[in-house]
């Protein structure tokens, strides 16, 4: 490798950090240089920006070193706190070797993180807003974002995906909270839906049982309660209740039933008892 090389390799990023409150983040170098980065806008400055002169939390981030020399600070002096703790010599070697190699993913994953935001700024230039607002309407669908909760609470399911990066920040926001409007509504007819086909499930359930008048709820449900049909009705009193409610039919059904049999039973005498009255007369 040349010197030009070895040059280059040395000022590629290896670490970044975003500046609260705004869309810059601060880029460190392989060479220990420091520059400032507007993802949104694909802009890179050597100076600071103008909306970050000023802010002292800014000059702490610059003065500090990257995030991974940090760790790694942290890390060497609590080695150093374990040595003193310790006389066997072997055992902080090996957690040494141990701690060394998530440091080197840490250092990649940095890097690759850079990289997808810089890509992902190129195609926000590209691509018009309307489609990407629709890809990542999609990818809140697909990876199952509920809207009965908040961003904070759904943004580990999102952040991964390469469609995160299509929108800036407040666009996310944006379509996030249409997403949640629209889909609120979706959820509670889907759930309707799926609160009706298990009850429809139950009810064939009791009709495969060939319950009678006298079955008792406590019988159904020893005999029953490792169906699936049965666990998909979740609370036990709900289940109790469509059981009664479906008992009341099965008490009606069979009252109706005595009641027709009676009746053809009672017809069936009167048409004998006036055929002997008739043969009588004859």
């Amino acid at each position: 490798m040349t010197e030009e090389e070895k040059a280059a390799e040395k000022a590629k990023p290896i670490a970044t950090k975003p500046v609260p409150g705004t869309p810059w983040c601060i880029v460190w170098t392989g060479d220990g240089k420091v520059f400032f980065f507007n993802p949104s806008t694909r802009l890179s400055l050597w100076d600071r920006p103008d909306e970050l002169v000023g802010r002292a939390d800014v000059d702490r981030m610059v003065l500090a070193p990257p995030p991974d020399q940090e760790k790694e600070t942290e890390n060497t002096a609590q080695k150093k706190k374990m040595e003193d703790d310790t006389n066997v010599e072997e055992q902080p070697k090996a957690k040494k070797k141990k701690k060394e190699k998530p440091e080197k993913e840490s250092n990649v994953e940095k890097e690759a993180s850079i990289e997808a935001e810089v890509k992902a700024a190129r195609e926000r230039a590209i691509v018009p807003l309307d489609i990407r607002m629709k890809q990542f309407k999609d990818m809140l669908l697909e990876r199952s974002v509920s809207a009965f909760s908040t961003w904070e609470k759904e943004l580990h399911k999102i952040v991964f995906d390469p469609r995160y990066l299509l929108l800036s920040p407040k666009e996310r926001k944006q379509v996030f909270e249409k997403y949640v409007k629209s889909r609120a509504d979706e959820e509670r007819k889907e759930k309707a839906q799926k609160v009706k086909q298990h009850k429809d499930e139950y009810r064939a359930l009791m009709e495969e049982a060939k319950l009678v008048p006298k079955s008792t709820f406590s019988d159904f449900a020893q005999k029953f309660g490792k169906d699936q049909r049965f666990k998909n009705i979740e609370k036990m009193r709900e289940r109790e209740g469509v059981f009664n409610e479906y008992m009341i039919e099965v008490r009606k059904q069979v009252k109706q039933q005595s009641q027709t049999k009676l009746e053809k039973v009672d017809q069936i005498y009167y048409q004998g008892v006036r055929g002997e009255s008739v043969c009588k007369r004859g």
